[in-house]
């Protein structure tokens, strides 16, 4: 066995190297999600989830880089995380806004009693939002 170790020891080395590459470059390309695949997931969270409350609190998350709000409704709280959304809206976004989303949609609804204002932001009327639901596989389910 020493024997053949040494005769071939110039040859497996590089076999082993090459081997751990190949497996290097197969668990990247196996676990790797496109930017617009993930995009498009978001979008698919958002529009299937449902909310409904008064904001009581808002708040910078540090670790995952979240905006987040604190909804209460009945006596019943929930967090609100506006990953994905622009940060203007999380700045326009008031404590003591009703923020309203329906599941099967992209719109969100802002109650602004301070001004006794209601805000529709209706992101379905975008430019191309038709076109692009057509062709999102998670909005098609």
């Amino acid at each position: 066995m020493k024997k053949l170790w040494t005769k071939y020891k110039g040859l497996i080395f590089p076999i082993l190297i090459l081997i751990g590459i190949i497996n290097t470059i197969w668990f990247f390309t196996k676990n790797d999600i496109s930017q617009e695949d993930f995009f498009n997931k978001a979008v698919s969270d958002s529009y299937n989830e449902s909310y409904d409350g008064i904001v009581k609190r808002k708040f910078y998350l540090k670790e995952g880089g979240r905006n987040v709000f604190i909804l209460e409704k009945n006596g019943i709280t929930m967090q609100l995380d506006y990953v994905y959304e622009n940060p203007n809206l999380y700045e326009f976004i008031k404590v003591g806004d009703t923020l309203i989303k329906r599941n099967g949609t992209n719109s969100v609804i802002i109650k602004r009693s301070e001004l006794d204002t209601t805000i529709y932001l209706k992101f379905e009327n975008l430019k191309g939002a038709e076109l692009y639901s057509e062709k999102n596989e998670h909005l098609n389910n």
